[in-house]
């Protein structure tokens, strides 16, 4: 390779001394300063003179590199004005672009001036990209551009045009002409901006009507000079974003209430409040002048209300909208006396157990979607908080009474005896607490088994309820013991209640084990004066030591338990009537 250049070197040096014989126009020592590249060619193509800027470009000819220059230089020859073409070489940086002037000379030489037009061509053809990749991303994008002139009005309008709206149809018109709030200053400032703003929501209303919510952002247009003349942006439509974001808002919203509404059910530990806090959580939550909620009773089948939020006189305003829900399958929407009223029933296991009323100002706006999902998923907690009273009130029954009389057990009545008493010393009434003991109830159940001493125990408890007042207290202490209170008796209406008693407790004798021990009652009697400072577990002694009294004389009888602090015995009453 050396070798080779070396030659070159030969070749050059003579053609150097043969042009200075002949006189060519350009002076070869010209051509060797010149500071752009410089090369003569012979016909052939080999490089017959390169200055020291085109010595690099000469060796790679000679090498081979460049076969293009050789049909240049055979065009160069041929052509009388010269050639000038652009050519691109792969180089090991990536492509150079040259641009080649071949001028002919004599003898069949051509002078070769190469110029590295790469920068050139890159920033040009980066320039065309960047206007290209422009064009195509306007017009593929959701966004549309714009432009407005000094006046405020369309110059400029994406070819795909906007809100339905073709571009002709824009252009020459004011943005304000779409807006849906007239009164919105930031539009104007948007679109007549003299400093750029980026993404500021603008509603404008499209070709059909609807409105758009579209994000703009521009930026202020100005003369070389300074003088603003306009504005340029680009909008983006983020209707379905907004309506995203307020579907998400709306939902949040919701989940708040109704995390709160049930917090409120949650933390209250007594399930008989919980429907009350229900009725005020949900009130609150929802801005109702009242909200009431009515729970079905069991056993009469009928629907009451159990908790209300709001004054006194929305109390008929309730009802009324539960007569008209009664008509309705679900939900009941009406307004009534100057109230929005909407009622929905409450389930539990698809079962109707109740209903909750929602009762609004006539100011209040219509309840919105949002809020009506509220009310729905309201009407299901108390749905599920309704049953759960319910079986509250179950639970509380069956631990107050007797499983097999249904009459109160042994603690529910003390502990309505304790409040009874308590009550009759603050009012000074009198009262009498009476006990029953059956008698020869174990010769019952051996002759006859267990199922006829129930029925015996069955029959009693019938004949005690139906031969007391509903304000009494009636109750089975365990096995045949039973025990009645009642409130406001003296002696004398505790004696003819007893002995109403042993008279029905006659029919009981078709229960006896024996005719000579027939089935019977015993009743002990102790009496509450008016103003006595009896204690309560005196009085239960009394009356408990009393019957057991009478068992002792002889069954079939009562008696009444001598005076408190007095020593004496019973006296007791024989029944005028054979048992």
């Amino acid at each position: 390779m050396k070798q080779h250049h070396k030659d070159a070197d030969k070749e050059m040096s003579a053609y150097n001394d043969m042009t200075s014989d002949q006189g060519f126009i350009l002076d070869p020592q010209t051509m060797a300063d010149a500071e752009a590249p410089v090369m003569v060619m012979d016909k052939n193509g080999t490089p017959l003179f390169a200055n020291k800027n085109a010595r690099s470009f000469a060796e790679g000819i000679r090498d081979g590199l460049f076969p293009e220059i050789n049909k240049l230089v055979l065009r160069a020859i041929t052509t009388p004005g010269g050639v000038v073409e652009l050519l691109t070489f792969e180089v090991q940086r990536g492509t150079a672009t040259l641009e080649l002037t071949a001028l002919p000379m004599a003898d069949d030489r051509v002078l070769l001036l190469p110029r590295d037009v790469s920068m050139d061509r890159n920033l040009r053809d980066a320039l065309i990209d960047s206007r290209q990749r422009y064009r195509d991303i306007v017009e593929v994008s959701s966004a549309f551009a714009w432009e407005t002139d000094d006046t405020g009005n369309f110059i400029f309008v994406s070819p795909r045009g906007a809100l339905g709206y073709k571009a002709d149809e824009l252009v020459g018109r004011s943005p304000l002409d779409f807006l849906l709030d007239t009164a919105d200053q930031d539009s104007e400032i948007v679109f007549r901006s003299q400093k750029a703003v980026r993404d500021v929501p603008i509603w404008l209303r499209r070709a059909n009507g609807n409105a758009a919510c579209l994000a703009v952002s521009s930026t202020p247009v100005y003369t070389r000079d300074g003088r603003w003349t306009g504005t340029r942006g680009l909008a983006h439509d983020i209707t379905e974003q907004r309506r995203r974001e307020s579907e998400v808002a709306t939902a949040r919203n919701r989940d708040r209430l109704m995390t709160y509404i049930v917090r409120t059910m949650r933390d209250e530990i007594d399930p008989t409040l919980v429907l009350k806090g229900a009725a005020d959580a949900s009130a609150r939550a929802l801005a109702c002048a009242g909200c009431a909620i009515f729970r079905r009773n069991e056993e009469t089948d009928r629907i009451e209300v159990v908790a209300c939020h709001g004054p006194e006189d929305l109390d008929p305003i309730a009802k009324q909208a539960l007569n008209q829900l009664g008509n309705t399958d679900e939900v009941f929407e009406a307004e009534i006396e100057n109230y929005r009223v909407l009622a929905q029933r409450c389930h539990y296991h698809q079962q109707v157990n109740g209903a909750v009323i929602f009762i609004f100002n006539a100011d209040h706006p219509a309840p919105n979607e949002g809020e009506r999902a509220i009310m729905s998923e309201v009407s299901d907690q108390i749905g599920i908080a309704i049953e759960q009273a319910a079986q509250h009130d179950r639970i509380v029954t069956l631990s107050r009474t007797d499983g097999l009389t249904g009459l109160l057990n042994r603690r529910a009545f003390f502990d309505e005896l304790g409040r009874r008493h308590a009550r009759l010393v603050h009012d000074d009434m009198p009262a009498a607490l009476m006990y029953v003991d059956m008698d020869n109830f174990k010769l019952v159940n051996d002759v006859h088994g267990h199922q006829t001493g129930d029925q015996a125990i069955l029959a009693l408890a019938r004949i005690l309820l139906d031969n007391t007042r509903p304000i009494d207290l009636v109750a089975r202490l365990g096995g045949d013991e039973f025990v009645v209170w009642l409130d406001g008796a003296d002696m004398a209406t505790a004696s003819q209640r007893a002995r109403i008693l042993l008279d029905k407790s006659a029919t009981l004798s078709s229960f006896s084990g024996s005719k000579d021990r027939p089935l019977g009652i015993s009743v002990g009697i102790a009496v509450r004066d008016a103003g006595s400072k009896e204690p309560l577990e005196q009085l239960v002694l009394r009356a408990d030591q009393t019957m057991y009294q009478v068992k002792k004389h002889g069954k079939g009888s009562f008696g009444i338990a001598a005076p408190p602090g007095s020593n004496g015995p019973a006296r007791i009453e024989d029944q005028e009537t054979p048992l």
